[in-house]
């Protein structure tokens, strides 16, 4: 795979430098990559048998198999539900990984997986024949180094396990295997041995119950970004005035300030629980982008909307709110991406105090929430956007073309790679060609004597003069 680098301004890379330790490594080949799953929230308390299966993964990376620090994770997914799978990804000195390839092995090869499944689109091919993966889906990494996947079961009872009677229990599974329904998934980066990765391995089963969760007090905590004190600011101050001096917000808000460079684009994922702190699911939850009384002004969009800078932030009014509803395992999740060109300067570390609304600051906050801010528990985030957008240096697209033995034309076409290309020797016939490389040679015939070359791309002519012997 092709990696294509961007060449960024001074002021970007210079604000990249200045965070040291906490600074992201931009799209690199990478070798001994980390990559840990960050949602669904996963641990003993929640994986069908964790110490047995961890062992099972020490002994995979003991033959040699996987790179050191492999887990395994089992655990349970009602049957159609939708699962969003949140990677993040660092190099191995711990600097997140920014741009970088991530390819979601779906139905991974020797599984034995045996459900259907679309993720974000793609489905599986339903059919098992190791080593091959059932779907491959590959996106990049955000700001933040995170990357999420959207999974969708498509089965529907009566296929499906019976419900477990805790998710730590071993899968039921008939001795006859005909209800075993599950699906297992591995990110990779390098491979299966440079990486040092997870296993997750889905149980689809058939819930007893539809009871209606109790949720007169949500909580709904900031998964992603990964946020603490080494990366970002949490603003005690404002926690307390929020919802201690004051009862506008349910008293547990957190809020935190974080830097992220102009044109980001950020994963923004939440656990949402109920009332006994079970994940609660299908729920439909909002996201105030650019919040009411905020003073935000960054412009932020989320694919389909944009921040309306109509709407005056300083008062009543948010300038975009977003919706979606919690997965199986009570996850929501949120693509953002930063428009702006210009933001704040560079600050010199992760922890700088932020600059303030009308002084310079281009900053966006969001606060999610499922009945209202003074009954849900939930976490506040202000990211602040500083330095320049990138610059990307377009290459103007050349051609070349040399005689060679047997009546023939070299023909080199550059910077024109993605692009599709109208060729003629003279008044002959146009043909058409796919441009897939920097540099592609294309090899054309033609009658002896003096050759004009004309390539079409995107409407501008090109021309190369060539005598073919």
């Amino acid at each position: 795979m092709k990696v294509s680098i961007k060449k960024v301004s001074v002021t970007a890379l210079a604000a990249v430098m200045a965070f040291g330790l906490n600074s992201p490594a931009i799209a690199a080949a990478p070798e001994d990559t980390r990559i840990t799953l960050i949602s669904p929230v996963l641990n003993a308390s929640n994986t069908s048998e964790a110490a047995m299966n961890q062992k099972m993964a020490d002994g995979w990376v003991s033959n040699g198999w996987f790179g050191e620090g492999l887990k395994y994770q089992r655990t349970f997914v009602t049957v159609g539900s939708t699962t969003h799978m949140t990677y993040h990804v660092v190099d191995k000195n711990g600097k997140i990984m920014v741009g970088l390839p991530v390819m979601l092995r779906v139905n991974k090869g020797y599984s034995t997986s045996t459900t259907i499944l679309s993720v974000d689109g793609i489905l599986t091919k339903g059919v098992d024949k190791p080593p091959l993966d059932q779907a491959n889906v590959t996106h990049l990494t955000d700001a933040f180094g995170n990357v999420t996947f959207e999974v969708k079961n498509l089965d529907a009872p009566p296929m499906g396990e019976p419900a477990p009677a805790a998710f730590t229990d071993a899968p039921n599974i008939s001795l006859d295997g005909l209800n075993d329904l599950h699906s297992q998934f591995l990110p990779q980066v390098a491979g299966e041995k440079p990486d040092h990765s997870v296993i997750t391995e889905f149980h689809y089963y058939i819930p007893t119950s539809m009871a209606a969760q109790p949720a007169t007090k949500p909580t709904i905590r900031l998964i992603a970004p990964i946020l603490d004190n080494s990366n970002s600011i949490r603003r005690e101050d404002l926690e307390k005035t929020f919802s201690v001096d004051n009862n506008w917000y349910a008293k547990g808000i957190g809020f935190r300030q974080v830097y992220a460079p102009v044109g980001a684009s950020i994963i923004v994922a939440y656990a949402v629980t109920d009332d006994n702190g079970k994940p609660l699911t299908n729920v439909e939850i909002k996201l105030h982008v650019n919040k009411a009384y905020s003073g935000s002004n960054a412009s932020i969009s989320s694919g389909t909307m944009s921040t309306d800078k109509t709407k005056d932030s300083t008062q009543g009014n948010d300038q975009l709110l977003l919706t979606t509803r919690t997965d199986g395992m009570g996850i929501a999740v949120f693509n953002l991406k930063n428009t702006d060109t210009v933001g704040e300067p560079l600050p010199a570390m992760p922890t700088t105090p932020t600059l303030v609304a009308g002084k310079g600051a281009v900053f966006s906050q969001i606060f999610p929430e499922i009945s209202g801010g003074a009954t849900d528990i939930a976490d506040m985030t202000e990211f602040h956007f500083y330095g320049e957008a990138a610059k990307v240096s377009v290459a103007t697209p050349s051609i070349t073309a040399t005689s060679t033995k047997g009546k023939s034309i070299s023909l080199t076409i550059k910077g024109a790679m993605g692009k599709s290309a109208a060729i003629a020797i003279g008044t002959a016939k146009t043909t058409m060609v796919k441009i897939t490389s920097a540099s592609q040679v294309i090899k054309l015939t033609s009658a002896a004597g003096k050759k004009t070359v004309t390539v079409t791309i995107d409407g501008k002519k090109y021309t190369a003069s060539v005598t073919v012997k």
